[in-house]
């Protein structure tokens, strides 16, 4: 079996394309490196999230993200809150989903793969992104290359962005793990901060909330979760009513904390639910740094990471 590489355009954008008989992704170099779409094409299931009121576009360093975020599977480097830190600006949500990456790259054959690479200005790193897709696989792999090329060593975060396109028909999966809210004036489905076991929440009064369950959007319900001590290193979103899944694996050595951002409508109007799979925790890289859970690099150290996402049938893989 084969896996092929094209070129295409999603709207004013050059795009490419890897396929093979079971998985479709497009990648946007322009923006950010993203996949724009992960299609299924078993089930007929296009996974990755859009947003309807945000057009897609080129956006530069200093934009709000939540007022330009159009979808697609992202990454955040070199964090994630913005603010002054070690002595320089970062921008909301990071540099590079803002950056235009260059094809270096292509190829096809019994596997399909896309290199891209890119130069931070935030810190001095050089970055590098491989997709493979195989040609008998349903799964898609990316390899990050970061190179530090600054003089003094600074600290950062690196995380998975991906949106997923959901239905009531959804069912979030985790392996386990320790749940806290990010903030709870901002959620309404944990009955407190925690920490509580996944799947389940409750407090003293009773209330549970199954946080394995998407409710309607109607429902107007959101929630902003970390989650800590997975007992395997995955996250997953099944769709009961197509049989269908959509699995990230990852790393935890250099991905050990999964962040879950959920809006079933309840923040503006999003329906989505974002696997997260992060290097630190909390968010604000000056309080990872001080209780010693963010990522660091030295002068010209490289941190590299492999994440897999899989597109399979509900029976095909266990959860």
């Amino acid at each position: 079996m084969t896996a092929t590489v094209s070129r295409a355009r999603v709207g004013d954008f050059e795009a490419v394309v890897l396929e093979n008989a079971r998985v479709r992704a497009v990648v946007i170099p322009q923006l950010g490196g993203r996949v724009w779409e992960l299609e299924d094409r078993a089930r007929r299931r296009q996974w990755i999230w859009h947003r309807e009121d945000v057009p897609l576009a080129a956006t530069g360093i200093g934009a709000v993200y939540d007022d330009v975020w159009a979808g697609g599977w992202e990454e955040l480097f070199p964090n994630d809150a913005p603010g002054r830190f070690e002595g320089r600006e970062l921008p909301d949500h990071g540099e590079w989903w803002t950056m235009s990456w260059a094809v270096v790259e292509s190829s096809s054959g019994a596997e399909a793969s896309l290199r891209l690479q890119a130069a931070c200005s935030t810190v001095k790193a050089f970055c590098t992104k491989e997709f493979r897709l195989p040609g008998d696989a349903a799964a898609l792999s990316v390899s990050y290359r970061i190179r530090s090329d600054e003089a003094q060593a600074f600290h950062f975060l690196f995380k998975q962005h991906l949106p997923v396109r959901l239905t009531p028909d959804c069912r979030l999966l985790l392996p386990g793990g320790r749940v806290h809210a990010v903030d709870p004036a901002f959620g309404t489905i944990l009955p407190g901060p925690g920490p509580f076991d996944w799947p389940l929440a409750s407090d003293a009064t009773g209330r549970v909330a199954d946080l394995r369950v998407v409710p309607d959007r109607s429902s107007r319900a959101r929630e902003f979760l970390y989650v800590r001590d997975l007992p395997q290193s995955w996250c997953a979103v099944q769709d009961d009513r197509q049989q269908a899944r959509i699995r990230m694996d990852f790393h935890d050595r250099e991905l050990p904390f999964v962040w879950l951002f959920l809006s079933y409508g309840g923040w503006r109007d999003v329906y989505s639910a974002v696997l997260e799979p992060c290097s630190n925790l909390p968010k604000d890289l000056p309080e990872a740094v001080r209780v010693g859970q963010s990522a660091r690099l030295d002068p010209g150290q490289e941190f590299r990471t492999t994440v897999s996402v899989a597109l399979t049938g509900i029976a095909e893989t266990d959860a």
